[in-house]
């Protein structure tokens, strides 16, 4: 029996998504497991590695294999101002992500995740690259008043964790808004894309490794905990690429709105293998945090959502408009 192309493409958006919500669990698990239980407690070579991988694995993509076709030009000078200022933003980002998980428990960093769209509507407000309205201030402020809950109510609290944990999200946010303002106009397949963003996040990452945290590793002797367990390590920068390249696939075969609900769900289910299997505290007071923060989150991305859509219906209509006229 030969199934429809419809059924296909459905059965394939939900092997996709399915696997980018396994991977991306599965590596945040693998990253802590190297950081807290390995003791390898050196979260920019962590990054880097896998931001090197990455850029082998999106180079070979694009240029050697031809799985993704990679048109747009990217000279040397466009690389140094404007590729490099956003990797930097993106390799922080990555460090403070990963530091995080030595101050705070899995699931109090994916209660703390909830928080991320009020630190981007600030970022594009500042920017002037959005107008917020009544409704979406409020429902930032229900996710903002929601993520205090859970903060207050958190048994093993870190302030160090908590100031990375919100510098990671205020750095991604930095990211976002430079991504709008340097690559404008510029239409990256998201693999294409990151074969130039990975070596200048690794760069960065490296550097920063070099000046922080290569004489921890000589002293700890931390290079044996790698060489005892490459399998892992290697794992973790294979995963880092496959969690990319699956969400790019997700977004084609279902959109951007199914992957955040999707990670929405991923970040809930984390919480509570968090209290399940790693044996981790969530008070009651942290769970209504939570569920605050996430009422809000939803409906933060309903709202957005619906002015993507608004808009679309405007140009549409435009487009028809100008139709008739030339007709």
């Amino acid at each position: 029996m030969k199934l429809k192309p419809g059924v296909v493409r459905v059965l394939l958006a939900v092997g996709c998504c399915a696997a980018w919500m396994s991977v991306s669990s599965l590596l945040i698990l693998l990253n802590k497991h190297l950081m807290v239980d390995l003791k390898f407690k050196h979260p920019m070579t962590v990054s880097g590695m896998g931001m090197f991988m990455s850029g082998c694995l999106s180079f070979l993509c694009c240029r050697v294999f031809n799985l993704v076709e990679a048109k747009t030009p990217v000279s040397m000078h466009f690389w140094m101002t404007k590729i490099m200022p956003v990797g930097f933003f993106m390799a922080l980002t990555l460090w403070t992500g990963n530091e995080v998980y030595l101050y705070l428990t899995v699931a109090f960093i994916q209660m703390l995740k909830a928080f991320t769209p009020v630190i981007t509507m600030l970022a594009l407000f500042i920017a002037r690259l959005e107008d917020p309205t009544y409704k979406m201030i409020l429902s930032v402020l229900l996710t903002a008043g929601g993520t205090a809950l859970a903060a207050y109510g958190e048994v093993n609290n870190s302030v160090v964790g908590l100031i990375f944990m919100f510098s990671s999200e205020t750095c991604e946010a930095i990211r976002l808004v430079m991504t709008q303002y340097l690559l404008v106009g510029l239409k990256f397949n998201p693999i294409e894309g990151l074969m130039y963003l990975a070596p200048s996040c690794c760069l960065w990452l490296m550097t920063g490794a070099l000046l922080f945290e290569w004489n921890s590793i000589m002293e700890r002797g931390s290079l044996g905990i790698v060489m005892a367990n490459p399998w892992y390590f290697t794992a973790a920068a294979v995963m880092g690429f496959a969690v990319n390249s699956l969400a790019y696939t997700s977004i084609k075969l279902a959109s951007s709105l199914t992957l955040k609900v999707l990670g929405t769900v991923k970040n809930t289910l984390l919480v509570v293998i968090g209290i399940v299997f790693l044996g981790e505290v969530v008070t009651g007071i942290q769970g209504l945090g939570y569920l605050v923060s996430l009422v809000g989150f939803a409906w933060y991305n309903q709202i957005k959502m619906t002015q993507i859509a608004q808009s679309a219906n405007v140009d549409q209509s435009a487009g028809k408009a100008a139709g008739g006229t030339n007709v």
